[in-house]
């Protein structure tokens, strides 16, 4: 039985050749795993080029353009998703030795010539495949990726921008870049006061973008809204405390704050958690946060404030009003409140004798209508007090 006879017998079995070079690079291979791809676009692709492959041993011949086809297409999809050439060509001879086992083992045992021939013609089909594989690689790689990048910067753009987006057209998108759609993913956005020089703000924001990535099996898709730099990742653990020690590394200026949007299944829902970075960040630039991290579930008070301006207008001036007589009733109420209601910690922090801090208080009592201390902690006083620190925002 010579080389022809043996390769059309395994035209009959490529599913089942299929599977096993599958099983034999997934996962094995830098780049062959859920961060990069689906196994379903892997499986996909490998059929036909076994088949191509047998089909020019069977004829003695090398591939055609045509049989060459889905070699080029599955270095083209190999370079978006980033997975390293040295993978792809390992992968090709991966199905070499494949195929060399599965030849030699159809039909009685091959002698020395008969098996030099088989493997020499089998490796000649096998360079030529990746030959087409790695060209159109490289072709892709160097024309692709300021375009990729665009994609993903849009992509993050649209998704912090607020505006009704189908999940399902978000994903495609993603999956262009190498992205894991279906995975939980959350946003973080970077930002600092509008007084910080935009050259600062910069470095600041690639320090700390840069910290991230190692954290992360998949790519990280980075856009902007302003000034701010908004990051949408698949959700990893120790992500937070990975982005609390970026901000605080040498170098970072002050006044950089990271808001941490919650986590959504997948990324076609991950607008809701740009929306919360972004309100988080906006709560802890008001609040005087610094180098650190407003995680959203921590500032959803703050947030709700505001988001809606008017109400907490409206919550300071009822409030407040009766205060704003005297500035420091209102610190002293502020501090008060803080302190645990101890008149002598109030005094401490403020610098004052104890029974100044105990005058303050009789007259705060007095204009809020308040029988006693414990009064003072309702939800209007701390939500008023809130509003009027947070301030009415940059504009």
């Amino acid at each position: 039985m010579d080389l022809t006879q043996r390769a059309r017998i395994l035209l009959d079995e490529v599913d089942e050749l299929a599977a096993a070079l599958l099983a034999a690079v997934w996962e094995r291979l830098p780049g062959y795993d859920q961060a990069r791809m689906d196994v379903e676009d892997l499986a996909d692709v490998v059929a036909p080029n076994i088949r191509a492959m047998l089909t020019a041993l069977s004829e003695r011949r090398g591939p055609t353009p045509a049989e060459l086809g889905p070699a080029a297409g599955l270095g083209e999809r190999r370079a978006v998703q980033g997975v390293p050439v040295e993978a792809v060509v390992a992968s090709w001879h991966a199905a070499e030795r494949l195929l060399l086992r599965r030849l030699t083992a159809t039909g009685p045992p091959l002698g020395p010539v008969p098996f030099t021939e088989l493997s020499q013609n089998l490796a000649a089909v096998t360079d030529i495949m990746i030959e087409a594989s790695t060209d159109a690689y490289r072709r892709t790689r160097s024309t692709a990726a300021a375009h990729l990048d665009q994609i993903a910067t849009d992509l993050v753009s649209r998704l912090a921008g607020g505006e009704p987006l189908d999940p399902a057209e978000v994903e495609e998108r993603a999956r262009l870049v190498g992205v894991r759609a279906q995975v939980p993913h959350r946003a973080a956005a970077i930002g600092m006061s509008e007084e910080s020089p935009l050259l600062a703000l910069t470095r600041a924001q690639s320090t700390v973008l840069d910290a991230l990535r190692p954290r992360l099996r998949s790519r990280v898709l980075a856009g902007g809204k302003g000034s701010t730099m908004v990051l949408v990742f698949a959700d990893a653990p120790g992500v937070a405390q990975a982005l609390a020690r970026a901000a605080t590394r040498p170098g970072i200026p002050a006044g950089l704050v990271v808001g941490l949007g919650e986590p959504r299944p997948r990324l076609g829902e991950a607008g809701a958690s740009c929306r919360e970075a972004l309100t988080a960040l906006e709560a802890g630039l008001r609040m005087g946060a610094d180098r650190t991290v407003v995680p959203f579930e921590r500032v959803i008070p703050e947030v709700f404030l505001i988001e809606n301006p008017l109400d907490a207008r409206r919550l300071t001036e009822a409030v407040l009003t009766p205060l704003r007589q005297s500035p420091v009733l209102i610190e002293t109420l502020r501090v008060f409140l803080a302190a645990g209601l101890s008149t002598r910690i109030t005094a401490q922090r403020l610098a004052v004798h104890d029974n100044t801090v105990s005058y303050r208080l009789r007259r705060i009592l007095q204009l809020l209508g308040a029988a006693s201390p414990a009064e003072l902690v309702r939800a209007d006083v701390l939500l008023a007090l809130r509003a009027d620190e947070l301030g009415p925002g940059r504009p």
